[in-house]
């Protein structure tokens, strides 16, 4: 599959995840997908209809960034914002994933983004206590 087309297919995907359309981001997938991500392991349509349907994030927008995306043979890379209003709260983070491709459809999706930074931005009270205690913690171990 041509560079381009994934790339394409790759910003569908998650226009219509953006755009809150299940059916429509599943049609990307192959029926074995799965999707890895510091969230756990989805695996198969039903699996992965549950995640994408999910109400813990919603209005979400993806910008590209950094590398953008860079596709060979049939993987390709997706550095990319994301912003959504997660938990009831808006937040906006860092996200990379690969794909891998089986023909025209996503078979794989390895997703990676700043848990931390998410955390400080929708959390409150003691667990917001805690997160900022981390990321003192974590600043003093660069200096």
């Amino acid at each position: 599959m041509a560079k381009a087309e994934m790339a394409n297919i790759m910003r569908e995907f998650v226009k219509a995840m953006g755009e809150n359309d299940t059916e429509k981001a599943l049609s990307y997938l192959t029926d074995d997908a799965d999707w890895v991500s510091p969230n756990g392991t989805a695996k198969g349509k039903a699996e992965l209809r549950r995640m994408l349907s999910s109400e813990s994030m919603r209005n979400v927008t993806t910008t590209e960034s950094g590398n953008g995306i860079i596709a060979q043979g049939n993987r390709a890379f997706f550095e990319h914002i994301l912003e959504a209003t997660y938990r009831g709260r808006k937040a906006k983070w860092l996200a990379m994933c690969a794909y891998e491709f089986q023909g025209d459809k996503i078979q794989h999706i390895r997703a990676t983004f700043d848990r931390l930074s998410l955390a400080q931005q929708v959390t409150s009270g003691l667990p917001r206590m805690i997160v900022n205690q981390v990321i003192k913690q974590a600043e003093k171990m660069t200096q």
